[in-house]
């Protein structure tokens, strides 16, 4: 069996949460999907998998709330969550500050700009969570060592980053980058850019280039390779959850 997985973010006003939550709960059932939706006011976040037919309703359905959405596709021998899961949530990205509200596309750039900006004096700022930056990373880039999301806000505060530096931001799939971003800004940086689509958008147009290693997902596959294939080096710890090799 082979399975379609996509991963997709949307920041926009969302009122009949629970109208909302029928709604989806009924569409994916109907279509045998598994995969975990979060939806809040501000917006919905989404990694799902199916058939390819279902997928492509899906992004039709998720288009219809947002019509520019960047969808982040990638395949998996089984499926990746156990269930079909719509949760309402007050954030769908939590960093638990209520003045860091994205509104619209704010500095992202492309995959290729991406690329050509690493040549320049930047700073490459990694978003995620120490345990993700273990297992890959940009080649040169700054691991803020947190174990939350969170923690950013007061990482970005001790870091010592010259605001006068250009920053280049990066998380999985783009929405922590959101957040990130906003709360740099926040803290007086102005010269900060966003990967588009995130680590995930990158790795489907350059692969074995300048992210070195794997990429921790949230869901059962643990972490995609280079190709965006489910990893065969990491599984998760049975103690912690955590990622570790395989033996």
């Amino acid at each position: 069996m082979s399975v379609t997985v996509t991963a997709a973010y949307a920041f926009f006003p969302v009122s009949e949460l629970e109208q909302l939550q029928s709604e989806l709960i009924q569409f994916g059932r109907a279509r045998d999907m598994k995969g975990l939706i979060l939806i809040a006011t501000e917006g919905i976040n989404a990694t799902v998998g199916g058939s390819a037919e279902a997928i492509q309703q899906w992004q039709e359905k998720f288009r219809s709330f947002r019509s520019e959405i960047l969808f982040k596709d990638s395949f998996a021998e089984k499926d990746i969550f156990k269930r079909w899961v719509v949760k309402i949530k007050p954030e769908i990205v939590a960093i638990k500050k209520s003045d860091i509200r994205p509104a619209g596309e704010h500095r992202h750039v492309s995959p290729a700009e991406w690329n050509r900006m690493l040549q320049e004096d930047v700073v490459i700022l990694d978003a995620r969570n120490d345990y993700e930056v273990a297992i890959g990373k940009f080649k040169n880039a700054v691991d803020p060592k947190i174990q939350s999301f969170q923690e950013f806000p007061a990482y970005v505060q001790r870091s010592g980053i010259p605001k006068t530096k250009k920053v280049l931001l990066y998380c999985t799939g783009g929405i922590r980058c959101e957040k990130a971003l906003l709360a740099m800004e926040a803290e007086g940086y102005s010269n900060v850019y966003q990967l588009e689509g995130g680590i995930l958008n990158y790795l489907e147009k350059f692969p074995h280039q300048d992210f070195q290693g794997e990429c921790f997902v949230f869901d059962e596959r643990i972490a995609v390779d280079q190709e965006l294939k489910p990893t065969k080096t990491f599984q998760p710890c049975p103690c912690c959850g955590d990622p570790i090799a395989v033996v």
